[in-house]
């Protein structure tokens, strides 16, 4: 069994068994064109893409400051190519994409507790999704209709950013939620500050420095006139604005503090995730759109037929010097 034969000992043994090898030739033949031609026709579509810069919109669109901006509508790079790569590839995408097109029924996936699985083994038989060497990105479909292919071409490439912005919200939603909430804070707030300085407003408290500097101008023109009546009403006012004077100074400094800063860096916070949230920028540039081709892709039946007559005689070989090996044995 372990000897070595020669291959002029092989062609002689070929040759001896050529009737028996044209034997297995034209069972392999039929059987082989049987196999071929019940193998349906499948027909291949392909879409290209280049990536977009990966950036949140408010940094992309609303960047405060001018000239500081990515641009949005600047090619990705390798980075970006191979974050577009692995979203064409999630299995979010490929849920999506089998539920719009019904490929549980189209590709016959029916086992509904390893359904993820089996459509995962046959995505990766359906369709390739790879890097070109100009840093785009192609997907490629097999189908068995040509409309369909192109369809689903398309729609793996419109899925693709449907995928992305579910991640992005799931970051975004959290963000926003606590900006508002701080915005609503800093909204109250400044609410409550008003509103107390209405109330010293209506106390007669307006301006504590200008109505200081007022009445003691006037209290010192009645004091020199000696105007009893007019001393007595500004004393009055004199000790209400003594008594709230420096709580309508705190409330009204820390009202402008509020306004010129807190409220102003909150509010931009809020249109920035408001912004984040609501809106979204298309993570890629279509290059071309996949379109329906009639001119079947696969199987090359020629081809599989030549394999399988060939798989066949290599097979019947193999089984002839075997037979013969034990035979000499015995």
């Amino acid at each position: 069994m372990t000897e070595s034969i020669s291959a002029k000992e092989l062609i002689e043994k070929v040759w001896a068994w050529r009737k028996k090898f044209l034997w297995i030739s034209s069972v392999s033949a039929v059987l082989g064109l049987v196999i071929v031609f019940l193998l349906p026709k499948q027909y291949k579509s392909t879409a290209v893409v280049f990536p977009g810069r990966q950036f949140a919109v408010s940094k992309l669109v609303i960047e405060p400051n001018a000239g500081n901006q990515e641009d949005y509508m600047q090619i990705g790079d390798e980075d970006d190519c191979e974050k577009l790569i692995q979203i064409l590839t999630s299995d979010e995408l490929k849920l999506l994409v089998a539920d719009k097109f019904d490929l549980w029924q189209r590709w016959k996936i029916r086992d509904e507790k390893f359904k993820l699985h089996y459509l995962r083994l046959k995505w990766d038989d359906q369709i390739k999704v790879k890097r070109t060497e100009f840093n785009s990105v192609k997907v490629e479909v097999h189908d068995y209709t040509a409309n369909h292919s192109a369809e689903l071409a398309n729609g793996i490439v419109d899925y693709c950013d449907t995928v992305r912005k579910h991640m992005m919200r799931s970051v975004a939603e959290p963000v926003l939620k606590i900006v508002k909430a701080e915005y609503d804070s800093t909204l109250a707030r400044m609410k409550v500050l008003e509103d107390s300085l209405n109330t010293l407003r209506l106390m007669g408290v307006l301006s504590y420095t200008d109505q200081v500097k007022e009445y003691s101008r006037v209290y010192a023109q009645a004091l020199a006139k000696n105007d009893v009546a007019a001393m007595k009403r500004l004393s009055g006012k004199m000790d209400t604005l003594a008594k709230f004077g420096g709580i309508y100074e705190y409330v009204h400094n820390n009202l402008i503090e509020y306004g010129s800063k807190k409220y102003s860096y909150t509010k931009m916070k809020y249109d920035e995730a408001l912004v984040n949230y609501n809106t979204y920028i298309p993570m890629k540039f279509v290059v071309a759109k996949a379109v329906p081709n009639e001119f079947k892709a696969k199987p090359k039946r020629m081809i599989l037929l030549a394999v399988i007559i060939l798989a066949c005689n290599v097979f019947g070989l193999f089984v002839l010097l075997v037979k013969e090996r034990f035979s000499s044995k015995k």
